[in-house]
């Protein structure tokens, strides 16, 4: 039998793009109207209107709603941003049922259950925008080809859109198969990933509970187009919060005595954790990113809210310098005599993928690009909800693991960023397969 690893070694990324030439054109398409109608966390009604139209198309179990979020783990949602966005979704062809279905809640669930016995794999794809305006550069691809951001000030610049695009056509590709599969496959379109605010709620739901293998990627970062990184132990625990002082109006000069100054407090509690000391074991940073408070010159400040996060290079790490600046905000307030409540609007955990998991995905992805274009990779800087999800399967006994496929770009983030999606989703697209394949393939269940 000839090693299919060889056999596309001489030039595997020509092999790939025609092997799925079938279901590029449908992740493009999908991709650059989710890019041209892109939508921030928790207000994506369009794109899991489109999503669920396209997988229940598929003759897939689909679930949404409060199906796949629970309400009480629900960070950073703003009912003004949630209702403009179902405002503007019906604007743009969302029917009033499609809506009425989601409860309020974007994001979906499919499920192929195959009816044989095997492993339960679960693939998470995140499908939010960025508060970012794209170029307008004539040579921004898609400015040249037309599905550019049609919402002024927001983007999809990280590759979200590329994410949604591959998942559903994995979901195609599954059903196309499904006789050569086994087990149960879980398709998880999941909201609100930029400021850490989805994963939790969505794996509240238990909606991983029963998940043998769970699989995280992501387009474009640091992987060039055509190579693969498989992710070692890494990612910043994260806690993303806010933080609200209340005081007591006065004049300024009349009566300040009678006042209770907010602004101070969050100035001060600023301060001071910017003093807090660090740990030894590892990795801890605050940052306050944002005050705003007062209402005019001369008033005593009523009101204050700090936007904030904490970050640590472990769970346990990030609890602490947490619970340090809670010491801190509560310290402030009492000396302000204000009242003070902290919200948290955003959550991660470090990452620590299943070290067998990794290696069928490096597999996986030699088979894909040549063992030459595989690297390994650990992200110190940023985090991923992913984590939330990867974690909630391996503490009840299953295993997760994530990957980057590369794609040529000029940074994530950037209103100019653009991933050259025919040909860097299809790598992403290829290596889920071959994934698929080893682990829920009938010949070579992995349970």
């Amino acid at each position: 039998m000839t090693d299919r690893r060889n056999a596309f070694s001489a030039d595997p990324m020509n092999t790939m793009l025609n092997l799925v030439e079938g279901y590029t054109e449908e992740m493009t398409a999908l991709r650059r109207s989710f890019h041209a109608k892109p939508e921030t966390g928790w207000t994506e009604f369009r794109t899991t209107a489109i999503l669920v139209e396209h997988l229940k198309a598929l003759g897939l179990e689909v679930r949404q709603g409060l199906d796949v979020i629970n309400p009480d783990f629900v960070m950073g949602r703003y009912e003004e941003e949630v209702e403009a966005g179902k405002k503007r979704a019906l604007r743009e062809g969302v029917s009033q049922e499609a809506l009425d279905a989601m409860q309020g809640y974007t994001g979906a669930l499919a499920v192929l259950d195959t009816g044989r016995p095997g492993p339960v794999t679960a693939l998470r794809f995140d499908i939010d925008a960025l508060y970012v305006p794209e170029t307008d550069d004539p040579e921004h691809l898609p400015n040249r080809l037309g599905f550019a951001s049609e919402h002024p000030g927001l983007m999809h610049a990280c590759g979200h859109d590329c994410h949604a695009g591959v998942g559903a056509a994995l979901a195609h590709w599954a059903v196309d198969h499904k006789d050569e599969l086994c087990g149960v496959i879980k398709f998880i379109f999941q909201p609100a990933e930029e400021g850490t605010r989805g994963a939790l709620a969505m794996a509240e739901r238990g909606i991983v509970d029963d998940v043998d293998n769970l699989i995280a990627s992501h387009i474009a970062c640091t992987p060039r187009l055509g190579h693969v990184t498989v992710t070692d132990p890494g990612y910043n625990a994260t806690i993303k919060f806010d933080v609200h002082f209340e005081g007591r109006p006065a004049h300024s000069v009349a009566n300040p005595q009678d006042g209770r100054n907010a602004l101070m407090a969050a100035c001060h509690t600023a301060v001071m954790v910017g003093s807090l000391p660090r740990h030894g074991a590892g990795l801890t940073t605050v940052s306050c990113g944002r005050i705003v408070g007062g209402e005019m010159r001369n008033v005593i400040p009523v009101k204050a809210v700090m936007q904030m996060e904490v970050r640590g290079a472990t769970n346990e790490l990030c609890e602490y310098v947490f619970s340090q600046v809670e010491r801190a905000v509560k310290s402030c307030a009492e000396a302000f005599d204000v009242k003070f409540r902290i919200v948290k609007v955003g959550q991660a955990y470090n990452m620590n993928p299943s070290p067998d998991l990794a290696r069928i995905i490096e597999d996986s992805a030699a088979e894909t690009v040549g063992s030459d274009n595989v690297d390994h990779y650990s992200e110190k800087g940023g985090s991923e909800d992913a984590t939330i999800l990867m974690a909630r399967v391996q503490n009840l006994g299953g295993r997760a693991a994530h990957f980057y496929y590369g794609a040529d770009h000029k940074g994530n983030h950037r209103s100019d960023f653009d991933p050259d999606d025919v040909r860097s989703m299809p790598v992403g697209f290829t290596v889920h397969t071959r994934i698929l394949q080893r682990l829920n393939g009938r010949n070579n269940p992995s349970i």
